[in-house]
């Protein structure tokens, strides 16, 4: 995150079951207030963490809603500066450090041209968007050319999940079992992917390719009763060229975010092969060091660990070990210097 962005949230009216981070003086507990102040730390700091965890480089993307939550103008806006903020931080590090674009959907069209910039002048590697924009799906027409601009610039598209659209918000947000993380996130990003792949996007756009977080939001595990269930309301009439089944194979890639357990990972390898699954942790909503142990330990051979943890990631998201950066500096973001407590101690940043 950026503190511009920690500062535009707090000017956010709230709304039920929807959490956004603020700068760590207006958070409402200690445990808010530190994720703030690490999701804003593209620094020293977090380059020291990657080292005591044994991380060697971190993609980075905004974290969820990101500009989602903001008028057209102010998003526009907002990402563009994020993306700018990312780029100097990668410049940097730029052995340590990769990132997505952040992209306003309020403004498709704006969107994709963002997206061209990001990749073209400041060597990014795709877009993430943080599942819905007021309450809209992204199967929606207007939302095609981002998705037209992904496919052109041959990079992907990672649909982080955010909390369900307000009607289906409600039967969430208040029980600790259903909300957030828990169940909700996976239903509200499961549902784009599965409404995108009912859509017939895959057929206008089939070199577009799509990554879906936490062991791709439990859709690999339902995927043979999506089919059947999709075949029987079709009545021997498919409205789609191939199974729902076959599009995840062919679209999507799934990382292993916050769902790091080798039961459920195996089950997930044995749907979509190990070369469709990247290695991710979820940081800092999810102990780094642990989730490297946890991978490290499990009963896979050499080779697939360094698929899971770095080439597929590679190969995916097209990076290079020291990545070739856009030569031109980025435009300084216009907002205002933001004062953390105790600032000389916490770096924030390049």
């Amino acid at each position: 995150m950026t503190p511009a962005l920690l500062l535009a949230n707090a000017k956010v009216p709230p709304r039920p079951g929807v959490a956004l981070l603020v700068p760590p003086d207006r958070a409402p507990n200690e445990r808010f207030a530190e994720l703030a102040r690490q999701l804003v730390d593209v620094g020293e700091e977090r380059i020291r963490g990657m080292d005591a965890d044994g991380i060697d480089m971190q993609l980075l993307l905004l974290s969820a809603p990101g500009v989602q939550v903001f008028d057209k103008e102010t998003a526009v806006e907002m990402a563009r500066d994020a993306n700018d903020y990312l780029h100097e931080a990668i410049r940097a590090h730029p052995t340590r450090l990769a990132g997505l674009a952040a992209i306003a959907p309020q403004d498709p069209s704006a969107a994709a041209e963002e997206l061209e910039r990001s990749v073209r002048r400041l060597g990014l590697h795709g877009a993430v968007i943080n599942s819905h924009t007021n309450d809209e799906y992204l199967d929606a027409a207007k939302y095609r050319p981002i998705f037209e601009a992904a496919q052109a610039l041959d990079v992907p598209v990672y649909i982080h999940p955010r909390e369900p659209v307000a009607p289906m918000n409600r039967s969430f947000y208040d029980s600790p079992v259903l909300s957030g993380a828990a169940w909700a996130y996976a239903v509200e990003a499961g549902t784009q992917a599965l409404r995108l792949i009912g859509s017939g996007i895959f057929d206008e756009l089939p070199k577009l390719q799509i990554v879906l977080g936490h062991l791709g939001e439990g859709i690999p595990f339902w995927l043979p009763r999506i089919d059947n269930r999709y075949l029987a309301s079709s009545r021997g009439k498919p409205r789609l060229p191939r199974l729902p089944s076959e599009y995840f194979a062919a679209h999507f890639h799934v990382t292993t975010s916050g769902m790091n357990y080798w039961p459920q990972l195996k089950s997930v390898i044995d749907v979509v092969g190990i070369d469709r699954v990247l290695y991710a942790t979820d940081y800092p909503f999810e102990q780094q060091r642990e989730a490297v142990r946890q991978v490290e330990e499990m009963p896979l051979s050499e080779d697939d660990k360094t698929k899971l943890f770095e080439t597929n990631a590679k190969r995916v998201f097209k990076i290079s070990t020291a990545p070739e950066l856009a030569a031109s500096p980025p435009r300084r973001w216009p907002f205002p210097t933001f004062s953390w407590p105790d600032s000389s101690a916490r770096s924030r940043g390049p």
